[in-house]
């Protein structure tokens, strides 16, 4: 399977700088998506089958449903409050944009050196290692992200300055690394699928366009298309690690003064089977999936604005350097590896 994402003249700083800048695009249009998932994933009361899809047996949640999160939220912490933790956020999805794909351009060429391993498994094995390397590289600004997104008016942390300062001296380097675990073991399939997804969907539109079934002159919307139904698939398929992993960022010292002083302490369940095991204990399976309609709603868009603001970086790079500019030196060292 041909790559659609390395397939151009770009280098690896390049296609990494095309990555940092569909990270800070994508962040800008879902952050007030984000902020209302990550408040229903983490809110600690049963949830059934049914009371997901209907509001019986909610009553007694701080958030019902996300009509009523977006309205308590503005209510409560004004527009502003959709928009907690989007400077972390902003650092992270830039930071991971750019290490995804540096990583993503030199695993795609050394998988395209060895035979052995199937062309249709190289988007899936070189997407979901990509995704590791930005997940560890990253992860302090995710876990910085998401105690932001949960400070209601008392606040937890006044700055970054603060935050980063607080959690070094209360937890030590290890507090920047709550949930690392189950983050690596929710991206390894997540971006894997992902990669995997639109690299397949690519090829089936390029198949598509070959036998004249679609028009060849709307790259960008196929480009939208592919994106979103990758973002989609690929969340379904981890879901459920996403909320352990946002229910373990949250532990330690400040885990009562958050706006939902609710949360559990996993402190003797601080593994991925064990968080689960409580929470499907005293929740419900079903609570495993909390914030699945943000999180799919965020992931359509996220995934096609994500890969669109990619290949329009990929474009505008490709065509500076065929006019005789050089964006990024190729003896530029982006990542020290």
């Amino acid at each position: 399977m041909p790559s659609h994402i390395t397939s151009s003249k770009l280098n690896a700083n390049e296609t990494a700088l095309c990555g940092g800048f569909a990270g800070l695009t994508t962040r800008m249009a879902i952050s007030p998506l984000d902020v209302v998932k990550i408040r229903l994933q983490l809110q600690p009361e049963p949830l059934t089958l049914k009371s997901m899809f209907s509001f019986k047996g909610r009553n007694n949640m701080k958030y019902p449903g996300i009509t009523q999160a977006f309205k308590k939220i503005i209510t409560e912490e004004g527009v502003r409050g959709l928009f907690k933790g989007n400077v972390a956020a902003e650092y992270l999805y830039v930071t991971y944009g750019a290490s995804q794909f540096y990583a993503y351009y030199y695993l795609d060429a050394f998988f395209k050196t060895q035979n052995q391993v199937a062309p249709s498994l190289k988007p899936f094995i070189s997407g979901m290692l990509a995704g590791s390397f930005a997940t560890a590289t990253t992860y302090p600004f995710d876990l910085l992200r998401t105690r932001f997104a949960m400070q209601g008016e008392t606040k937890v942390y006044n700055s970054m300055a603060h935050a980063v300062t607080d959690i070094y001296e209360k937890e030590g380097i290890r507090g920047f690394y709550r949930g690392l675990g189950p983050s690596i073991t929710q991206i390894m399939p997540y971006m894997g699928l992902m990669f995997f997804s639109y690299e397949g969907l690519c090829s089936m539109m390029e198949t598509l366009k070959k036998k004249n079934i679609i028009s060849e002159n709307h790259k960008k919307i196929d480009d939208m298309i592919c994106g979103s139904l990758a973002g989609i698939i690929s969340k379904t398929g981890v879901f459920p690690l996403d909320v352990i992993r946002k229910r373990l960022q949250v532990q330690g010292p400040h885990l009562q003064e958050y706006v939902l002083s609710t949360i559990p302490s996993y402190a003797k369940h601080n593994s991925v089977i064990g968080c689960m095991r409580k929470i499907v204990h005293t929740e419900g399976f079903w609570a495993l999936y909390k914030g699945i309609v943000p999180g799919l709603l965020k992931a359509g868009p996220s995934g096609a604005v994500y890969f669109l603001m990619f290949e329009l970086a990929k474009d505008g790079i490709t065509i500076f350097k065929e006019s005789g500019f050089q964006i990024v030196p190729d003896k530029f060292t982006l990542f020290n590896l």
